[in-house]
């Protein structure tokens, strides 16, 4: 994979990541402690670039 294609790849899985992280049903699921945001959020993204 070319460097830009890992930024490229990088940009969108960050994209994507915001999307969730400001996604009503996700924030739920932060307060009421069900989830843990940052390993989440970096096992998307890291599954993604693979």
């Amino acid at each position: 994979m070319l460097p830009v294609e890992i930024l490229q790849e990088f940009n969108s899985c960050y994209l994507k990541i915001q999307a969730i992280a400001q996604n009503e049903n996700w924030l739920l699921l932060i307060a009421d402690k069900k989830i843990d945001p940052p390993s989440n959020s970096l096992s998307r993204c890291s599954a993604l670039l693979g």
